[in-house]
């Protein structure tokens, strides 16, 4: 098995949104395979297969794990949402929220998403199953789970506090927008609030990223790689260099299909890396095997011949590290493999291709003129939706605009309390999320000043509308895990300020 060539959104097991344009057997076994040391922990509440159909009246059984450890009498409970991902028991152990329960008294849970992990609400995964699968069903699923474990558990009268980080810390936003009479506050941690179809803007974030903690050089490095390449694409012998090269898995065609499935496959090895330069993910067995730093030297490096030998070298280090013996540029295998329906071959892969393609888009093109890359445009992204599940580009456009006027793209943040949304300015996603550096600055303005790249840390504040914790110099979701003697003073002070808003909404 190759790559994929689908986002980047994260749940790293549970959390963080990955998504499109992202290394298939590379993120593959980290992202949708559940713990082997999960099974022991493992509970089950029973769930409406449609929570938005009264006559039905089926149903199934969602996981999620428990842990009453920290729990005081009068304490909190903190509902960890999961995402695009098996849920990790690792979770409910390790990370930040482990010291805030500790501070507050907290009662733990973690729910799995619907349709990913063990939580299978249908037979298979058909196009016919997945109508079920959605935000709004996830949203639904979490509404049904707080009832129920009140009740259960005898939770009544603590205030529940939802937390998630990418993915999930969108639904942790929207959940307290949703539920607000169920849900105190939410902890969100680099959320996408902004539904796009051409997410175009995370290529010239990851261009700036390189170009502040890597060199201008690299940037100019990895653009020449990338113009051989599709030099090189133009000539049977060119296509045979580039097989050779980049070791692919089989000879590289002349489908434009396979073209732009192989660059935007290539393409993930620095994504990846940009996107989750800083995180102390570690604890969970996995973390980027290089740094910005890392992969800048290496294309920077003349010793190693031409960029394209560079970036080549740096494809073939990345194979090396992660036990994977060669780079897939089938597009009609990769296809192929997406299309699977019964739940020993899916994976999670073809879910969240799915809810990109009905909810959210998010497409990271190559089309901006403002970043490296080449050869994988809009149009290869669309043509996936349409190959896997038939799904044309009127009805992804259509998702998009429903998913805005449902949640409000970033007007949200004018709407809520008690909410926090961390972004590292390092972490392209944080292009679709909402940064504000003070409450009176419209959400569009913020966008805006983000893509001028001059906004500054907030001051926090519990009044109407998310508090914004900006930390300039991390990535994707790193508020979320355990601290490190390497964290920066920027990230030690966002912890203190999230477990004093937390606090604030408990009343200690």
């Amino acid at each position: 098995m190759g790559y994929f060539s689908l986002l980047i959104l994260s749940v790293t097991l549970t959390h963080c949104v990955y998504g499109f344009n992202f290394y298939q057997n590379l993120k593959f076994d980290h992202k949708f395979k559940a713990s082997k040391h999960d099974n022991e922990n493992d509970l089950w509440i029973e769930q409406r297969l449609n929570n938005f159909d009264g006559a039905n009246v089926h149903t199934w059984k969602q996981r999620y794990f428990a842990n009453d450890q920290f729990s005081a009498p009068n304490g909190p409970v903190f509902l960890n949402i999961g995402g695009e991902g098996p849920a990790g028991s690792i979770w409910m152990t390790k990370g930040h929220w482990i010291t805030m329960a500790k501070q507050t008294g907290a009662m733990l849970f973690m729910l799995e998403h619907r349709f990913y992990g063990k939580s299978h609400p249908t037979a298979d995964a058909s196009l016919e199953s997945l109508s079920v699968l959605s935000s709004e069903q996830a949203l639904a699923d979490i509404a049904n789970f707080i009832m129920n474990i009140t009740a259960e558990y005898k939770l009544g009268g603590r205030k529940w506090i939802v937390f998630g980080g990418s993915y999930s810390g969108s639904l942790a936003i929207w959940a307290r927008y949703k539920y607000p009479h169920l849900i105190s506050g939410a902890v969100s941690a680099s959320a996408p609030l902004h539904p796009i179809v051409n997410f175009d803007g995370y290529q010239e974030i990851v261009q700036r990223s390189l170009q502040t903690l890597g060199s201008p050089k690299c940037v100019q490095n990895l653009a020449n790689a990338t113009t051989e390449i599709t030099s090189l694409m133009k000539t049977a012998s060119g296509r045979k260099i580039l097989t050779s090269e980049f070791n692919l898995c089989h000879a590289l065609s002349d489908d434009v299909l396979d073209d732009q499935y192989f660059q935007e496959s290539a393409a993930g090895s620095i994504q990846d890396v940009v996107q989750y330069n800083r995180d102390n993910m570690h604890f969970e067995g996995h973390g980027p095997a290089f740094n910005i730093s890392h992969i800048c030297h290496i294309l920077d490096d003349v010793n190693l011949g031409s960029p394209l030998k560079r970036y080549a070298e740096l494809n073939r280090l990345t194979l090396k590290v992660s036990n994977v013996t060669c780079l897939d540029s089938s597009y009609q295998k990769f296809v192929s493999d997406s299309k699977a329906t019964s739940w020993d071959k899916v994976t999670g892969m073809r879910q969240w291709i799915y809810q990109t393609c009905t909810e959210f888009g998010w497409f990271q093109s190559s089309d901006s003129i403002h970043q490296p890359f080449k050869g994988f445009p809009l149009r290869f992204s669309i043509q996936q939706c349409q190959d896997i599940f038939g799904i044309p580009s009127e009805i992804i456009y259509k998702g998009v605009q429903r998913s805005t006027e449902n949640y409000g793209g970033l007007s949200v943040a004018g709407l809520v309390t008690n909410v926090t949304l961390y972004n590292g300015l390092i972490d392209p996603w944080s292009d679709v999320s909402y940064m504000a550096d003070h409450l009176n600055l419209k959400p569009e303005d913020a966008l805006l000043r983000h893509k001028r790249n001059v906004l500054s840390m907030s001051k926090p504040s519990t009044s109407v509308g998310i508090v914004s914790l900006i930390v300039p110099d991390t990535a994707h979701c790193a508020i979320m895990y355990p601290a490190s003697d390497k964290d920066s003073v920027h990230l030690k002070k966002a912890r203190l300020d999230l477990e004093n808003a937390v606090k604030e909404w408990l009343g200690m």
